[in-house]
């Protein structure tokens, strides 16, 4: 009988002594990175930890879970350490965190100035919120009153595919005077746009309707347009040594009878440095229609924006050309939180009816001389310019044009 007890005795010890050696895992302490804001204690509610309960994976996938569902958190990692080779039973749970932004912290409030003398001054607030809806995107809400009136709430998404990086939204209304016409423009519009950027190349693509009471005057439209943006641009305040290229093609497809117009734009615009910090800068633009446009959609020349030296709205038409060089000469130090300068400048351009050529458009000039002050995002330049026949007009607008 003796003889028997061994082989029993081998068996159990057999059967015990890998459990012994795979003893359960305990959680013996927890420490938390990235809780800025939640205190140690409070995390381990949340999560349901208990020090001395089971560090299994389902266990830790629970507590990660618990934590997830709280919804204060962008990420959560459980991951465990042991507190030494030896003993493999007592477990430290390490739990990294990143706590999502507070709603009031996502929001910036920023003040908005901008014009010209066609329009006048505008001026209001732009509210802006990042990941509102944890999309990544941003959502901002202009609001303007004076020269320009609008409210609008626009929209920047990343798409990052093949064929798009970015789909920018707007829904808004606006209100502004017609310099030429001395007439009302109210328009409501939706519009839509993806861009994809290859260094400094840049096309798009846009979609949008317009409602419009111009006067006595309503329509509606639809717009489908596409661009080609080349832009070597390092500072786009004040650049040096850099070229810009964009080519536009739009359609407006009126819904109510009237027949569809395509657009054509080009805008070519170079700045090379010379002595000093001074910059020679200049732009020709041209815009074209292959049919009538309506006095709403009508360009005008005259103004800061087109030709200095004439009255805002002074010239209408269906196409529009317009070149000027401008010699600008910053007095301020290189490295400073703003900019000062002079320049000169000879504007020309000319505005011309749906079935005439450029070439018997009759061109008018504007020349003078300017100072500008720049400093975080914002600018006001001031222009005095004679017009070549009999007068002298001073422009203003928030910063350079081109």
């Amino acid at each position: 009988m003796r003889g028997h007890r061994y082989p029993a005795l081998m068996l159990i010890c057999f059967i015990l002594f890998p459990a012994l050696l795979h003893a359960e895992e305990r959680i013996v302490e927890v420490r938390f990175m990235g809780n800025f804001t939640i205190p140690d204690e409070t995390m381990m509610s949340m999560g349901g930890i208990v020090v001395g309960a089971s560090a299994s994976s389902d266990a830790m996938e629970d507590i990660r879970q618990r934590l997830l569902e709280t919804r204060r958190f962008e990420r959560v990692e459980v991951t465990r350490r042991y507190r030494s080779i030896g003993s493999g039973e007592d477990v430290v749970l390490l739990i990294t965190v990143r706590e999502k932004q507070p709603v009031a912290h996502k929001f910036m409030f920023l003040p908005i100035l901008s014009g010209s003398d066609e329009y006048g001054f505008s001026y209001g607030i732009r509210t802006t919120a990042k990941d509102l809806l944890g999309w990544g995107e941003r959502l901002s809400v202009p609001a303007t009153w004076g020269g320009i009136r609008q409210a609008a709430l626009e929209g920047e998404f990343g798409l990052n595919n093949p064929v798009a990086q970015t789909l920018t939204t707007r829904v808004g209304v606006s209100q502004k005077e017609n310099p030429f016409y001395d007439t009302g423009d109210f328009r409501k519009e939706i519009r839509a746009a993806v861009t994809r950027r290859f260094d400094r190349f840049e096309i798009g693509a846009e979609t949008g309707w317009t409602d419009v009471d111009f006067g006595s005057e309503q329509d509606d439209f639809a717009v489908f347009g596409a661009n080609f943006v080349l832009d070597t641009r390092q500072d786009i305040n004040l650049p040096r040594d850099a070229v810009y290229t964009g080519i536009g093609w739009k359609r407006l497809s009126f819904l109510r009878g009237r027949a569809g117009i395509n657009v054509y734009t080009l805008d070519l615009r170079g700045y090379k440095g010379l002595f000093g910090q001074t910059v020679l800068a200049a732009q020709v633009f041209y815009s074209t229609a292959d049919a009538p446009l309506p006095a709403f959609e009508r360009p005008f020349l005259g103004g800061a924006n087109t030709l200095r030296g004439w009255k805002p709205g002074s010239f209408i038409g269906d196409s529009i050309a317009t070149a000027s060089l401008e010699l600008r000469i910053p007095l301020s130090p290189l490295r400073t939180a703003y900019h000062t300068g002079i320049d000169f400048f000879v504007d020309t351009g000319a505005v011309y009816d749906h079935g005439r050529s450029l070439w018997d458009a009759r061109f008018r000039q504007g020349v003078g001389a300017g100072g500008y002050f720049l400093i975080a995002g914002f600018g006001i330049k001031v222009d005095v310019a004679y017009n070549m026949r009999d007068s002298f007009r001073v422009h203003f607008s928030t910063g350079f044009r081109f």
